[in-house]
């Protein structure tokens, strides 16, 4: 996902709009493996101050989850807003606040993963009012009803 910023460069101080979508690879976040479904879209604007580049968007993600309640897979929509701020450097010259730039693209594939990771929940739901599976015998209860008697603690 990357973004020409030869111009921007030459304008320090106009807020420039973008557009980009990229679908990327299989991604480990701790102890998941996080897949997509679709390609992961981003729009929003950038701006030089002479400096360094200040990146704020919105972004789309279908990620490929199983329901928490009811077991079956489902593609969740993800939206979250980020901003960010790109220096020119490699990568050990960034710090934790900001991520770097060479030449005249900016490369936002990392701070968008980084932020959509911040915005998995815990557990997903296919829908609002799924039911789950019985803890008794097991049924999906969208799907059929059971006779099982569930005890109370």
């Amino acid at each position: 996902m990357r973004i020409s910023v030869a111009n921007a460069i030459r304008q320090t101080g106009d807020l420039l709009p973008f557009e980009a979508a990229e679908l990327f690879d299989d991604q480990v976040y701790g102890e998941r493996t996080i897949t997509f479904s679709e390609p992961v879209s981003v729009s929003g604007t950038y701006v030089y101050d002479g400096k360094a580049f200040t990146v704020n968007g919105k972004a789309t993600a279908f990620v490929n989850t199983v329901c928490a309640r009811c077991t079956k897979p489902f593609a969740e929509r993800i939206e979250f807003s980020f901003s960010e701020r790109f220096v020119k450097g490699t990568d050990e010259a960034s710090d934790d606040e900001t991520y770097p730039y060479l030449g005249d693209m900016l490369l936002l594939d990392k701070a968008v993963l980084d932020n959509l990771f911040l915005e998995l929940p815990i557990a997903s739901n296919c829908r609002e009012d799924c039911k789950g599976l019985c803890p008794v015998c097991g049924v999906d209860r969208n799907v059929t009803t059971c006779d099982c008697t569930i005890e109370e603690a």
